[in-house]
């Protein structure tokens, strides 16, 4: 009994360039919904980060308007980081779930 090598390109394990990636749709519904994930988990590290700034010597009074602006201003932060600073966590719960 003969045996013939087989001529593949690939070794395994495979590596991370050579593995097949999902093709990300990003104007679906489900990428947004994973977007919108992301940027409520960067809310949430913002909001730790922002407990730790002490408030004593600000400008603006410490007043009830202060904070509510202060969130929404964090809210928003949160959507433009998760939109444009490629965390990746989008990609990979995408990757997660669509292939499903």
């Amino acid at each position: 009994m003969q045996v013939t090598s087989v001529n593949s390109s690939y070794s395994y394990p495979l590596s991370s360039s050579q593995a097949k990636k999902p093709a990300i749709d990003r104007s679906s519904d489900l990428y947004k919904a994973c977007q919108d994930f992301e940027a409520l988990f960067i809310k949430q590290m913002l909001d730790v980060m922002r407990k730790t700034v002490h408030k004593e010597d600000d400008m603006l009074g410490n007043g009830m308007g202060q904070d509510m602006y202060e969130d929404m201003l964090y809210d928003e932060y949160a959507k433009k980081m998760a939109s444009t600073a490629q965390f990746g966590l989008s990609e990979m719960i995408y990757g997660q779930v669509s292939s499903k």
